[in-house]
């Protein structure tokens, strides 16, 4: 196994890590003005580039390609270590023991939303907890277009190339897709933070909410605020998260303004730039509905709402036809997307079919090429289509049919290898709900949801789990929680491949 590019990985994150501390030290000199918090966390900071340059410092060489086996292993234990750096300000303040602390830190940085962390906290607390679930989202993203494709391509993260980018192990192109996905990630939270602005938030609220929609993080602090134009926002940039970013990449690649030719008079040189400019918004809008995924993801939001507004009108729980529909439309985009926000004052109206409904949602999830968790859309279009295949094929034998996602065809192994998928998720959510039944501050269903909530990262299903359901259990309870959450974000396969890998190697050293 390659040590060396392991901790070549373990320094990058670090560093990073490391640059996210200068957020709640602005805060801390801006707002607070106390030089004594600015110092805990330029400390945290200073701690965490010393240890990255350590490993930077054994993991250097000339590196051309990621292996498989080591690449697993890298995203395995970069969250756990990143983890144990992230929960120093919640452990070392007093607000959470230990073992919360870390599994408050784990769940935030897998988006997953636990919120642990008392509703009283002070505001660089929850500051401090939307930048991890930022920060986690980011680093997700990175590997999403550098090592998960090699380590998991062909169970349908390959299929989001059909945004038009392409994958590759090579180092210099892994770099290259980085520094392109941060672009747009940062360009998103800006429009995000622009837009909760606009709403009516201050400036330090617009960018916890902003980094908590983006990130898909989530968790059940909403602010107070007297207008719906919040909830709207907050719509808006969860909406977008769900969306696939290299997609996104495409799209804002191609709305850069194109260069004015110059040597022509200045009516000539205007009438171009605004032909090429119409040409850009035309190719635009046809990338975007040529998406096949993200078209059926829209549709199945609209159904939802359609269906949630049939339910509510039916029970007489709303009058107001505004509110309603804002307020469907909040809680499928909210779980859908896998953020898992609840608003406060409509808490309470959630009935059994909406919590079923809102399940169901929250278990599919986004686009693959999304900070999203669940199943994912295009895995779920691809069994649609399989089955529908297989019917045609029982009624016509002799048909020759063929599996394809827009213009994108899908061989048969990756069909096979989505099955595979799907069959792995359902025994791993009972394997997990099993253990987890053996602690005996859980019943057996309670396990279920805590089970079904980590692997999909929506810590806040409502009415299924709670924030109380991960304080009363045990410390096998949440360390194994933590597990859950790290497997469920990579989608499994890192584990088995890591699993793999190492079982290879021992036996071949020992032939």
């Amino acid at each position: 196994m390659n040590f060396r590019m392991i901790l070549r990985i373990q320094s990058q994150a670090l560093l990073t890590f490391a640059v996210a501390n200068l957020l709640p030290i602005a805060y801390a000199v801006f707002e607070l003005n106390a030089l004594d918090t600015t110092i805990f966390f330029a400390a945290i900071g200073t701690f965490a580039v010393g240890v990255g340059r350590l490993f930077a410092h054994f993991g250097t060489g000339r590196f051309q390609r990621a292996p498989i086996t080591a690449s697993a292993v890298a995203i395995l234990i970069m969250y756990p270590i990143i983890a144990l750096f992230g929960c120093l300000p919640f452990l070392l303040t007093g607000w959470l023991s230990p073992l919360d602390a870390l599994l408050e830190t784990v769940g935030d940085l897998t988006s997953a939303g636990l919120s642990i962390l008392p509703s009283n906290a002070p505001f660089l607390l929850l500051l401090w907890q939307s930048e991890l679930m930022w920060l986690g989202s980011l680093l997700f993203l990175i590997m999403l277009v550098t090592v998960l494709p090699e380590v998991s391509g062909c169970f349908g993260i390959s299929l989001s190339s059909q945004g038009g980018q392409g994958f590759s192990a090579i180092i210099g192109q892994m770099n290259l897709m980085s520094v392109r996905v941060i672009k747009v990630y940062v360009t998103l939270t800006i429009a995000s933070i622009a837009a909760f602005k606009a709403a009516g938030l201050d400036v330090w609220y617009s960018l916890i909410m902003a980094m908590r929609c983006i990130s898909t993080g989530g968790g059940n602090f909403f602010p107070e605020h007297g207008s719906f134009y919040v909830e709207y926002a907050a719509i808006f940039s969860m909406l977008l998260a769900c969306g696939n970013f290299l997609l996104y990449h495409r799209v804002i690649y191609n709305l850069v303004p194109p260069r004015i030719e110059f040597g022509l008079n200045y009516f000539t040189r205007l009438k171009q730039y605004f032909l090429r400019l119409r040409r850009t918004l035309r190719d635009n809008v046809r990338l975007i509905f040529a998406n096949e995924e993200a078209l059926v993801l829209y549709a199945m939001i609209f159904f939802g709402v359609l269906l949630l507004l049939f339910r509510v009108f039916w029970q007489g729980l709303y009058f107001d036809a505004n509110e309603a529909l804002r307020e469907s439309l909040f809680y499928i985009v909210s779980f859908m997307s896998t953020t898992g926000i609840i608003l406060n004052d409509s808490a309470a109206n959630i009935h059994d079919f909406d919590k079923f409904f809102i399940f169901f949602m929250a278990t599919i999830g986004g686009c693959i090429g999304s900070v999203t968790g669940g199943f994912k859309v295009i895995r779920l279009i691809v069994l649609v289509k399989v089955t529908a295949a297989e019917v045609r094929k029982t009624i016509h034998p002799i048909m020759m049919t063929a599996i394809r996602v827009g213009d994108v065809p899908v061989p048969m192994r990756t069909v096979g290898r989505i099955l595979a998928y799907l069959f792995l998720v359902l025994v791993t959510m009972f394997i997990c709900a099993t253990i987890l039944s053996f602690d005996h501050s859980t019943t057996f269903s309670e396990a279920v949801s805590i089970s079904v909530a980590c692997l999909s990262t929506v810590g806040n299903l409502p009415g299924l789990c709670n924030a109380d359901d991960f304080r009363n259990l045990s410390a096998f309870g949440k360390v194994f929680c933590m597990m859950i959450l790290i497997v469920g974000r990579l989608e499994v396969f890192a584990l088995l491949i890591a699993v793999a890998g190492i079982k290879l190697r021992r036996k071949k050293s020992n032939w």
